[in-house]
């Protein structure tokens, strides 16, 4: 049986961006797939070298559509570091040719399978668990710990052949909510305001709300929002 889940996701050009590099999906399982779950990813392309659009979309696209063409006995963790471990040398491989690197994108994809979550996240993109009220930050910036530098990538996809990508497991409950941000919201929005926002009936709402308060608190990057709320396991 499938899960009972509400997404929505909203994503917006900032004002200081001349396009939006963001790139944001979800995808559920077609019939007799039901077992692998549902899948969704956020991307924020870098800006410098000028294919951060592209990275960020050819890495979601391929992830959430390739996962689902992985073995069902294979772990979560096994299916998506194979497919963003190809993605990675496919990004490599042109930025190899084209330097300085041109191609390069975070990544924070969330699958919910079974009984369990599994994360894997590269980069400053985010995802937040609200659980019974309380919002608790799973995964971990790949930044510069210098205030000065803080939105200089410590890791990134397409940057180096070896990609190490953090992976973060856990159990579900119905009720929880997961959101999905891109440093243009997070960045301006305190995570002990995103319970109010996962509190609307809506995930779709809610979502675009997330993106509106960035945008009003000043945000001049690029604003993406995914939010997966579980009803039914």
């Amino acid at each position: 049986m499938a899960f009972e889940l509400d997404i929505g996701y909203s994503s917006q050009t900032g004002p200081g961006k001349p396009f939006n590099e963001d790139f944001a999906a979800a995808m559920l399982p077609e019939g007799g797939r039901e077992g692998m779950g549902a899948i969704a990813a956020v991307a924020d392309g870098v800006s410098t070298g000028g294919m951060g659009r592209e990275a960020a979309q050819t890495t979601v696209t391929s992830l959430v559509r390739d996962y689902y063409g992985t073995p069902e006995t294979w772990d979560t963790t096994v299916a998506l570091d194979r497919i963003i471990a190809a993605q990675n040398a496919w990004l490599c491989g042109i930025n190899l040719r084209r330097q300085p690197a041109m191609g390069l994108t975070t990544l924070t994809a969330l699958v919910l399978r079974g009984q369990s979550y599994t994360l894997a996240h590269v980069g400053d993109t985010r995802c937040y668990l609200v659980r019974d009220g309380q919002a608790t930050q799973l995964t971990q910036d790949h930044v510069v710990n210098h205030p000065d530098f803080k939105h200089q990538l410590l890791r990134s996809v397409g940057a180096e052949d070896h990609l190490v990508v953090d992976y973060v497991q856990g159990d579900l409950q119905v009720g929880d909510v997961f959101i999905l941000l891109t440093d243009g919201v997070h960045g301006e929005v305190p995570e002990k305001r995103l319970p109010e926002y996962t509190a609307m009936p809506d995930a779709r709402e809610a979502s675009q709300k997330l993106v509106d308060q960035a945008l009003a608190r000043g945000s001049n990057d690029n604003v993406s929002a995914i939010v997966v709320r579980v009803r039914g396991l």
